[in-house]
This record gives C-alpha cells, sequence and structure tokens, in this order.
C-alpha cells in the first residue's frame, strides 16, 4: 500500500511540477516583488512591452478622469498625467513641467483643484499634492507624504485627502496638518479576505512575516531551476553517451546531486509554507472570491498586526457633504461620514445602492443633498432626503446588485458647453447611453504611443493572469485557480514523497 502511494505521488509531483514550473517561476518572482511596491513605484515599463489591451485610446483605462475649466484653457487628468487645451479641447499638450512626477506611477493624477480668485492650482496624484506656480509656468512639490487622492475645499477651508489620513492645509502659510479622525467600531470581526490576502503575502505578520514570505518565493524559484535540471540534464547526459560515448564529468554529478539534495530539504522545510500561500491564492481571483465575501473570524483569533490608524490604506475617495456638513470617506471597508471639527466619530452610512467592489471613481456633491456616484456599476444620482438612487448612465444592469455594467464608469466630464460625458474603462468617452463618442476631446496618437505602464501594475497583472486576457478572453479567471489547484496537488505530492522516503531514527 505504501509503495502504491509513494507510486502515484511521484508521478503527480514529478509530471505536475513539470507542467507548471513557468507558471510557478513567474508566480514567485512576481509575488516578491509586488511585496515591496516602494522599491518598484517608479520603475515604468517600455510602451512596446505593454499589451495592446493596456494601452489608451480614446481616453480610456482612466486616462482622462476629469476637466478642470479655467476660463481661456481645459486642463485634462488621469492615469497618464495633466494635459492643457487652449482651444476649447481640439488640441493638447502636455502640463507637467517642473518637478512633477515623470513616471508612469507617479504622474497617475487622481483630482485636481482651481481657485481663479486665490490663483491657486492644486494636483492630487500618486506622490502626493504640487502646486502651480502661474509666474514660473511650473509646478513644485507641495505635499508627498502619501499618495493624495482628493481636494476639498469646504468653507474656505482646504482639505487634502490620503489613502490613509485627511490633512488641513493653510496656503498662506504652507502648513499642513494631520486631522484625527475617530469612526465608530461597528463590529469585532475580521473579514476572511482580509485574512487571506495578509496570509498570501506575509502581512498578516507585519514586516518579519513579508520577509520570511519573500524568502519562501525565491525557495519556489530555486526549487523550480533544481526540478528542470534533476530531470533534463540525466537525459542530456545520456543522449550524448550514446551519441557520442562521453560520459558525464564528476563536476555535473556534483551539480546535480547538489541540487537534488537542497530540492528535497527545502521543498520539505518550507512546504507547508508554499501550500498556504498558494492555497490563499487560489481564493484571491474573481472566481473564488465569492466563496469568501460573507466569511469573517473573531478579532481576538486573529493573528495579524493591528494598526492604530483605522483609516490605513482603506481611503479611496471622498465628498464633503454641506447640507450636513460632513466629509464623507469612501472606504474599502464601507462609506463612513463625520464631522471634521469636535471629537465626534465617524459613521457609517448606507446608500440605496451598492458601489463596485473596486471603489467609486466619480463621488462628488452636485448641490446640497444631490451626490454623483459613479463606479464600474454604472453612475447614479443619490437624493440625499429621499433615499433614492437614480440612473444616468442607461446600461444593462437594472438593478444595483454592485456588479459590473455594460459601461465600467472611471469618470465623469462636464464641459463649457453644457455637455455631459461619461468616461469608460475600456470604451473611453461615452455619452449617458453609454455609446462611444471619438469626435470630442480627442486624444492625441502621442500619449498613445508614448504610454507606459508601472512595474509593479504590470506585474500585478501578471500575477493575477489577466494580462493574457487579450489572448484568450474571459478564461483568464481560470489560469489562477486550475494552476493553483494543480501546484496545490504538486505541492502535497512532494511533501507526501519526502516523508515516505525520510531516513527514521531508531
Amino acid at each position: 500500500m505504501k509503495k502504491r502511494i509513494y507510486k502515484i505521488s511521484r508521478w503527480i509531483h514529478k509530471y505536475f511540477g513539470l507542467i507548471f514550473l513557468l507558471f510557478m517561476a513567474w508566480m514567485s518572482l512576481s509575488g516578491v516583488l509586488l511585496n515591496h511596491p516602494d522599491l518598484i513605484r517608479n520603475v515604468s515599463v517600455p510602451n512596446f512591452l505593454v499589451p495592446g489591451q493596456y494601452q489608451p485610446d480614446n481616453w480610456s483605462r482612466s486616462s482622462l478622469k476629469g476637466v478642470e475649466n479655467m476660463g481661456d484653457s481645459l486642463v485634462l487628468y488621469g492615469r497618464q498625467g495633466i494635459f492643457l487645451s487652449t482651444d476649447e479641447g481640439k488640441s493638447f499638450q502636455h502640463f507637467m513641467k517642473g518637478e512633477y512626477p515623470q513616471s508612469a506611477w507617479g504622474k497617475r493624477t487622481h483630482h485636481l483643484y482651481y481657485s481663479k480668485d486665490k490663483k491657486l492650482l492644486l494636483c492630487a496624484n500618486n506622490w502626493g499634492c504640487y502646486r502651480y506656480s502661474f509666474e514660473t509656468k511650473e509646478w513644485k512639490k507641495f505635499f508627498s507624504e502619501e499618495p493624495i487622492v482628493k481636494i476639498l475645499a469646504p468653507d474656505n477651508e482646504l482639505l487634502l485627502v490620503g489613502k490613509s489620513n485627511v490633512y488641513s492645509v493653510d496656503i498662506s502659510k504652507n502648513i499642513v496638518s494631520t486631522l484625527v479622525l475617530n469612526r465608530k467600531k461597528y463590529s469585532s470581526k475580521v473579514s476572511l479576505i482580509t485574512v487571506f490576502f495578509e496570509l498570501h503575502d506575509g502581512s498578516i505578520f507585519g514586516l518579519p512575516g513579508r520577509l520570511l514570505w519573500d524568502v519562501a518565493g525565491l525557495i519556489l524559484f530555486f526549487l523550480c531551476i533544481s526540478a528542470f535540471y534533476i530531470w533534463y540534464y540525466p537525459k542530456k547526459w545520456k543522449r550524448q553517451y550514446k551519441r557520442e560515448g562521453k560520459k558525464s564529468s564528476s563536476e555535473e554529478k556534483k551539480r546535480r546531486n547538489f541540487f537534488l539534495k537542497y530540492h528535497k530539504k527545502l521543498g520539505w522545510y518550507f512546504g507547508i509554507l508554499l501550500v498556504i500561500i498558494t492555497f490563499t491564492g487560489m481564493f484571491l481571483t474573481p472566481v473564488l472570491m465569492m466563496t469568501l465575501v460573507k466569511g469573517s473570524i473573531n478579532e481576538k483569533y486573529y493573528p495579524g498586526v493591528h494598526e492604530k490608524n483605522p483609516w490605513k490604506k482603506k481611503i479611496r475617495n471622498a465628498l464633503y457633504d454641506h447640507q450636513k456638513d460632513e466629509l464623507v470617506l469612501e472606504c474599502s471597508d464601507g462609506i463612513w461620514a463625520g464631522k471634521i471639527k469636535g471629537e465626534e466619530e465617524f459613521k457609517k452610512i448606507k446608500l440605496p445602492l451598492r458601489i463596485f467592489g473596486m471603489g467609486a471613481t466619480v463621488f462628488e456633491e452636485e448641490k446640497p443633498g444631490i451626490w454623483r456616484i459613479g463606479s464600474f456599476g454604472g453612475l447614479h444620482e443619490i437624493d440625499r432626503q429621499k433615499n433614492k438612487a437614480e440612473k444616468l448612465l442607461q446600461t444593462k444592469q437594472s438593478n444595483h446588485s454592485g456588479r459590473p455594467a455594460s459601461t465600467f464608469v472611471t469618470g465623469y466630464v462636464k464641459l463649457q458647453d453644457g455637455e455631459h460625458y461619461v468616461m469608460g474603462h475600456y470604451k473611453g468617452i461615452c455619452d449617458v447611453e453609454g455609446k462611444v463618442i471619438s469626435d470630442v476631446l480627442e486624444m492625441p496618437d502621442e500619449i498613445k504611443k508614448n504610454s507606459r505602464l508601472p512595474l509593479w501594475n504590470y506585474l500585478f497583472e501578471l500575477h493575477n493572469a489577466r494580462i493574457f486576457r487579450g489572448g484568450i478572453g474571459a478564461f483568464y479567471m481560470l489560469v489562477i485557480p486550475l494552476g493553483g489547484f494543480l501546484s496545490l496537488l504538486m505541492l502535497l505530492a512532494g511533501i507526501l514523497d519526502y516523508w515516505l522516503t525520510k531516513p527514521r531514527r531508531r
């Protein structure tokens, strides 16, 4: 019985391992780099290496998020940076002189704020906040503690909303102070999605956990290299011996023995950790993540590092509600509202629609009591008093399920002539019915030719297999679950092989 089990497990480990060598090699290296975004965030992948589906066309892929009207000119902003038009949108020129970041990651612009009275132009991007000098015609760094996602100006006060904090700004004195925003605690539960994410990258144990997971990733890459060497080179030596009568040298045998020895030892020592990483990674895909949505564990059983800042990397968008005099933050764990002055806690609020899981791409107050909210689930207008949602974009989706609509909304634009346009992730500029419009704000060809992708995003698309969408369509969603499952079988078979053949001490 033992020999039969060993025979099956050995076959699974050998042939599944050979089939998925490249899969595991790219997952290991990309995973290690993705674990440390700060080290690679300024590295950009050149245009010729970026698949066509990631290159903007008609201002698609969030290359246009909004337009700021400056009287005699229009300023457009988005993932490709900032562009200026002095002829009502007929032509554009780069508007990023001075200290404005030039890397693909750094120039991603989330918001612009312009005040004609104060003669003030600010921009929020991944590097922080930059201020435009109308005298020198250049941008200068104003604040760079963290990425800024929104700039708000309620009642002559200026707020910078970052991914983890909200800052109050005194422009005249160039003083930026962090606001302390407490929030009500509703539950002592931690979602399973959070647990699986943090188990997958090691962040559940803080920096030591990340570093240990990095070591496991590098060891997985070594196991891929050693597995290929152990399998391929003996076959090569046999062919060489039959053809030329030459035997393998002692150095080649030592090298193979080295790979064989440490392939077994490192595979055994790190086997369980690699199983955990592979298993959790399988569930962080659209296909299997739905099984985790309603799951949670009690906080007291959660081994992760508890952040002192409850907003840490959770803020995605913001608006100011002038009707209730409250700041509203759209976060990864819900929508929170509260006053920025005093010690009152921010509380969760419910809207009459579900925002798509990736967050609100349009989140603004049209007038007191009326909000405009857009996401991959469509574009809606919210009446806060009546608590009703009215669909602004006529999409195929008939309810508020939070599922993707026919137009993945990434921005909303209102031009000087009063015309309204919706920005689609894949379509670019559209009308309110979701039909593509190509004769408004025509995107210059040089933007597409010079577009680059941040290395982190490139590796992330590779890591989740979405980069193959252009070749295999929606089947890309099966690459990670299927590849992960078979790799998991291979790892478990390898652990079983070693345990069955490991010498036992008497």
